[in-house]
């Protein structure tokens, strides 16, 4: 199947005080319709910043992409003039951002802000039409009573329909890709699993692709096809969800999905834990970037950065030694 994004080898910098630092170093994945890619990894990974590079988001002039492709339907989005993107930005890709109440601005009505949508992306629609547009896409969200709730503002509405908006505003122009950035962060778990069941039933009816961005592994193992962990701004491994919770290859892997609670543990029985601490982007160590929290490292593991490369099909790893580790040392 063809793939409906491909992000080649993408590398993102930013210039700071203390001067230039790679964010994300080397980062490939694909995309096809209809599917829902997951990337996990610790807060500062670079998830969000690979997001933000798709959709040509990045701060400036602090951020750059400093090389790799990033192909939609076949076209490099590093190509494109302020035009072009503006044509795919909301409309052909659009993204569910963190915090809603930051993210929505307070001084709008919520019904102003996705009729804005509308008026930017079809402005030959009538100002009836943008209201009824406005009205069916909160319909389709699942917010009640949605001629009333135009009228309202970010800080009358609770966290979960804050929520329901942004993703309603995401999904206005029915876009061919979805990126949802820690949607269901801060919400209580009753209205987590309704969001989720939402993207889930929106993406059978559009047919859209979704990358679903997260640090929770119970959410990914729940909505994803495929699952990218990165780990200090690179890859760690992909693979399909159900090869990456049954046989994970990368020690980072293991160490997050031994964090989770499991219902067969006894009663307060103490999870396990990575020791150590992530790589700050100014000291990143040479070699894998993995190696000071990794208890199977040799010398090797400290001098030459692990490539990305097939363990078994399409489950691929970045590790050295992960075709010598038995699962039983772990």
């Amino acid at each position: 199947m063809t793939s409906l994004l491909e992000v080649k080898n993408l590398k993102v910098s930013f210039e700071t005080e203390q001067g230039r630092v790679t964010a994300v170093d080397d980062v490939s994945f694909s995309l096809e319709k209809g599917k829902t890619l997951g990337i996990v990894g610790e807060s500062g990974c670079g998830k969000s910043v690979t997001a933000m590079s798709i959709l040509r988001l990045l701060p400036k002039p602090a951020g750059n992409i400093d090389n790799g492709e990033i192909l939609f339907n076949g076209k490099n989005i590093r190509d494109l003039s302020i035009h072009d993107m503006f044509q795919i930005r909301g409309r052909k890709i659009s993204m569910i951002f963190q915090e809603p109440m930051t993210a929505l601005n307070p001084v709008k009505s919520v019904g102003k802000q996705i009729m804005e949508v509308y008026e930017l992306h079809f402005p030959e629609m009538s100002k009836e039409d943008r209201k009824r547009s406005a009205i069916e896409t909160f319909e389709m969200v699942g917010i009640p009573a949605p001629d009333r709730r135009l009228r309202e503002y970010p800080h009358q509405l609770s966290g979960g329909l804050r929520q329901r908006v942004m993703i309603a505003i995401a999904l206005a122009c029915k876009p061919d890709i979805l990126i949802a950035d820690e949607p269901t962060t801060a919400l209580d778990v009753t209205i987590q699993a309704q969001i989720l069941d939402l993207i889930k039933d929106l993406q059978k009816e559009i047919g859209m692709g979704v990358i679903f961005i997260t640090h929770d592994l119970g959410v990914v193992a729940q909505v994803c096809d495929e699952i990218v962990v990165m780990y200090a701004g690179r890859i760690a491994e992909r693979a399909n969800v159900f090869d990456l919770f049954k046989s994970p290859q990368h020690p980072y892997t293991h160490g997050l999905l031994g964090s989770i609670p499991r219902l067969e543990l006894a009663p307060k029985t103490k999870l396990q834990t990575i020791e150590g601490m992530v790589p700050s982007l100014f000291d990143m160590p040479q070699g894998c970037r993995f190696q000071n929290r990794c208890e199977f490292v040799q010398e090797v593991c400290k001098s030459k950065i692990p490539p990305l490369e097939a363990f078994q099909g399409s489950h691929l790893v970045s590790c050295l030694r992960s075709k010598e580790i038995e699962w039983s040392d772990r």
